[in-house]
């Protein structure tokens, strides 16, 4: 059941003893304020959701995209054959990434670039490495596409092994690539593998999108990806270390190609000005396995087509909320409004509302309790290490 607009304006009506709104200015975002409020102190089931994420789960990667509405995490969980023990811990970030190696199924729950994401350690199948990227020659000779110059190997910044291969772009299109590699059998990879591959970007500031070929060779028989503008989680290029992904599933065959020989490898970059520096490592092909999130949202509104908003805009809008729900929201709506009118009445509103929700809170959550993934941390080292939940 939900409530429109409208209609909790009715019951507003009544409570600031005015007959009217019209001392409300800017409505909508009173609603939305009240309603930031009121999800930080309860959990209403109405704002329960479950959805695919938006990229499968793969071993040894870690950073995955959340839903837009993404408020907190209640489960993850697998779409193919979940078992008693396919249970997600959530830990702190620090704890997760230290703990990567040595424990599975963990989440964390993290900021990126202005964006929340959500970090998770499944292990499900080995990817397999086309190309570790530690020399420029012992594999195959990593030689320049375009007017790129200046390829070594750089035994300083590296994401696995002992180095990456660092180089510099001229003009727009250049890159590296590798067509003498020695083969690896990616038959079980065809066309539902996505590829991993690291890159150090020096600057983001002229940099359009960054793409992909990989086949029997680079001529003739080979895959192109479709060119990637943000990072494999979603979040913006940035300077530093990015990790992208190039789906072969939405890749263009060009020629016949042969899974079980793929031995050539070129990444290119659309940019506006030369960029030196760029360094990549670790060409990896991996299946992943596909999960449901299911979560608290924070949109606590829905328009009449049926959308999930985060803030209202008309009065035939609906509001998430049923019956016993309802008082407890309608007072942090009182407290809101009576805050900004001022008027005679605005304190013992505010303290009626108050006194009230000291109640109604209470009740709500003891019918209703918080089901949020807590977070688990851990304290301590050796034998007497304690564990807490937040």
């Amino acid at each position: 059941m939900s409530y429109t607009i409208a209609e909790l304006d009715e019951h507003l009506i009544g409570m600031g003893h005015s007959g009217t709104l019209n001392k409300v200015r800017g409505k909508f975002a009173m609603y939305k304020r009240a309603s930031s409020v009121f999800l930080q102190k309860c959990k209403p089931i109405e704002t329960m959701r479950v959805a695919a994420l938006a990229s499968t789960v793969h071993d040894d990667f870690y950073f995955y995209a959340l839903p837009v509405d993404f408020n907190s995490l209640i489960d993850l969980i697998p779409q193919d054959n979940r078992e008693t023990w396919d249970n997600a811990f959530r830990r702190p970030a620090g704890q997760f990434d230290l703990q990567k190696a040595v424990k599975q199924k963990t989440v964390s729950i993290e900021g990126s670039e202005g964006t929340k994401i959500i970090r998770i350690n499944w292990r499900t199948r080995q990817g397999k490495v086309l190309h570790s990227m530690n020399s420029v020659t012992a594999n195959g000779t990593w030689a320049a596409v375009g007017s790129a110059a200046g390829i070594v190997a750089n035994t300083i910044f590296k994401v696995s092994g002992s180095a990456s291969i660092e180089f510099d772009l001229v003009a727009t299109g250049d890159g590296i690539s590798n067509s003498g590699m020695t083969a690896v059998d990616l038959t079980d990879e065809d066309e539902v593998s996505d590829v991993f591959v690291s890159v150090y970007l020096p600057s983001i500031t002229n940099l359009t999108s960054i793409s992909a070929l990989w086949g029997n060779d680079l001529t003739a028989n080979y895959w192109s990806s479709v060119a990637q503008t943000a990072q494999a989680d979603g979040t913006v290029f940035k300077v530093g270390l990015n990790l992208l992904k190039f789906p072969w599933s939405t890749a263009t065959e060009t020629g016949t190609v042969a899974p079980a020989t793929i031995d050539s490898f070129r990444i290119t970059f659309v940019n506006s000005v030369a960029m030196n520096n760029i360094r990549v490592d670790n060409i990896v092909f991996s299946i992943g396995r596909n999960f449901d999130i299911k979560y608290y949202s924070r949109y606590f509104f829905k328009n009449s087509a049926g959308t999930y908003i985060a803030l209202p805009t008309n009065d035939s809008d609906s509001v998430l909320v049923d019956d016993d729900s309802l008082p407890a929201f309608l007072y942090e709506l009182l407290k809101a409004m009576a805050h900004q009118v001022e008027g005679a009445d605005s304190s013992f509103d505010i303290g009626f509302a108050e006194n009230e929700l000291k109640t109604l809170y209470p009740a709500f959550r003891s019918e209703h309790p918080d089901q949020r993934t807590k977070l688990v941390a851990r304290y301590g080292s050796g034998p007497r290490w304690v564990q807490r939940r937040f």
